[in-house]
């Protein structure tokens, strides 16, 4: 439903992915109900070629934007449905890897074609190629051999998309690869590659980088909030309170709406936005020795690099703030994939507690544990490292993002 009061910004149902549900038989049974879906495009994501189908503009609109197209002359390799609007059904996701496509039934929020969809199935489909997925967010910083891949890879909530903003930031000369996932295929050099043109980002990053509130204005928009009774921050309950919503109660901070906003990007912190890759913005000097911030402009937008680095991000109370983990160590977290349910990786009802996902990847409907951790050993037997870093606090005292940047930056600078 488009917005009335923020004509770019559009609110879906549901606002989340629904959940995934290997199909028997109920795709073709909702798909005969339909002789035709008024909007398509092949997306192409590192070799395979999706098709979408779908009923929804908005989804199409954002499909449209976030990948990079395919040839009409291509060979299709899977098909998304994407159909809302049909009766009998909640919110669902049905994969078929068998005939290679996938129905998200009565969903318009985008993150489901995206993640769980194209994703999920390019995750099927390219690992009979070689190629490996990550869901993390990938930097090219300069080093003496030219570029290093700095892939980033955490849960939810614990500060992977400003440790990859910083590093675009402060970091002269480095490149903009990806915010969310890649894939590897070993050339015999592991190569990640770019899975978006342009980035599906949550707008949260807003409130600790302010330079994006402009920068995200007029760009399209997907379920941030426009009114302040809807804060989704607001809670009776201490411990559910967002943090700013407690500052503003507080009396530390004052709310965007009391300013005379009309948006918070970070009232509900599965809001999105679709972000071109060569706004996000760096810091320079100008002529006259000033700060000035530019945007990165499409010459510091790099769509391969080898990869060097893998940063793992906790959010704890008892982690050091930075270890260099053996393969075993890493594979062991990885593996594991424990993390705290955060507002946008769960339901609030599940919010504090402990959930757990798979080499920290929700969008495969189905993992292969044995490749996926045969994959991140032959990543570190190529002279890759990998790095754990705390983003709580240590000691009883807390970690501090530029603290966290500055151990970053202390890794992959040589």
């Amino acid at each position: 439903m488009r917005d009335s009061k923020v004509k770019n910004n559009y609110f879906t149902y549901p606002d989340r992915r629904p959940p995934k549900v290997r199909d028997s038989g109920e795709i073709e049974k909702v798909l005969s109900r339909f002789s035709e879906l008024p909007y398509e495009a092949v997306a192409n994501i590192c070799g395979a070629k999706i098709l979408l189908k779908t009923n929804s503009l908005h989804v199409y609109e954002y499909w449209k934007l976030n990948w990079f197209p395919a040839s009409e002359s291509d060979d299709v390799d899977g098909v998304i449905y994407d159909i809302y609007g049909v009766e009998g059904y909640d919110p669902v996701i049905l994969y078929n890897f068998r005939d290679r496509r996938f129905l998200i039934l009565n969903c318009e929020y985008y993150g489901a074609a995206k993640s769980a969809g194209a994703l999920g199935l390019a995750t099927h489909l390219l690992e009979a190629r070689g190629g490996y997925a990550i869901h993390g967010a990938c930097v090219a910083v300069p080093n003496s051999s030219g570029y290093a891949g700095v892939i980033i890879v955490a849960p939810t909530g614990t500060g992977k998309t400003s440790q990859f903003h910083e590093l675009i930031y402060n970091v002269r000369g480095a490149k903009v690869h990806s915010d969310d996932y890649v894939f590897v295929f070993f050339e015999p050099e592991p190569i990640a590659y770019a899975t978006e043109n342009w980035l599906y980002m949550r707008t949260e990053i807003a409130i600790n980088h302010p330079t994006f509130i402009k920068l995200f204005h007029d760009l399209p928009l997907e379920n941030v909030v426009t009114e302040k009774e809807k804060c989704a921050q607001m809670s009776d309950d201490v411990f559910k309170m967002g943090e700013c919503y407690k500052a503003v109660l507080e009396g530390s901070r004052k709310c965007v709406f009391d300013l005379g906003c009309d948006r918070c990007y970070w009232s509900y912190a599965n809001s999105r936005v679709m972000f071109p890759r060569e706004m996000f913005p760096m810091l320079l000097k100008d002529s006259e020795g000033n700060l000035v911030e530019y945007p990165k402009g499409k010459d510091n937008v790099i769509n391969e690099c080898k990869v060097k680095y893998v940063l793992l991000l906790t959010r704890d109370d008892f982690s050091k703030p930075v270890k260099l983990l053996d393969v075993d160590e890493a594979v062991n977290i990885l593996k594991e994939g424990k993390f705290v349910i955060r507002p946008g990786s769960g339901p609030p009802e599940k919010w504090g507690q402990y959930g757990y996902e798979p080499f920290y990847n929700p969008y495969p409907p189905e993992h292969n544990l044995k490749v996926e951790e045969e994959f991140f050993r032959s990543l570190y037997k190529a002279g890759v490292k990998f790095y754990l870093l705390n983003t709580g606090s240590y000691e009883g005292k807390k970690i501090t993002i530029h603290q966290t940047h500055m151990y970053i930056r202390h890794i992959v600078e040589d």
